[in-house]
């Protein structure tokens, strides 16, 4: 929304969009991390914190949280592939390409995974 000029180029807007997106990434790095024995709670909670620049209380509940759900990354992983899939669709759509046709075309699939969405709007030719 703040690319497409939402928040008229609001700095904080912009900063809470940021903050909120590295968060997610250090749920990432410390989701995998975590569950295949490479980081401890200790190393988490202190990632948060240098990494991530979470404050303690913050880091310390996210590297709990991040032992009993594993799928907390989940949130980057998408966000990531759909990026890529409306990366994918402008190249094939070319000068007829909006995000309205996009989001409209992305949102009549329903509730598959990425993975077969994208094969609908893009065909098998452009991959992650």
């Amino acid at each position: 929304m703040l690319d497409e000029g939402y928040g008229s180029d609001n700095p904080r807007l912009r900063l809470g969009q940021l903050q909120d997106a590295l968060l997610r990434d250090a749920r990432f790095i410390v989701g995998i991390s975590m569950h295949t024995g490479k980081m401890t709670i200790a190393q988490a909670t202190d990632f948060f914190v240098k990494e991530g620049y979470q404050t303690p209380a913050v880091a310390e509940r996210e590297a709990k949280r991040g032992t009993s759900d594993p799928t907390y990354l989940v949130y980057t992983l998408g966000k990531l592939e759909i990026v890529k899939l409306r990366e994918d669709y402008k190249k094939k759509l070319g000068a007829d390409f909006s995000l309205e046709k996009f989001h409209s075309d992305f949102l009549q699939q329903g509730f598959p995974p990425i993975k077969l969405i994208r094969e609908t709007m893009v065909g098998g030719g452009l991959e992650l």
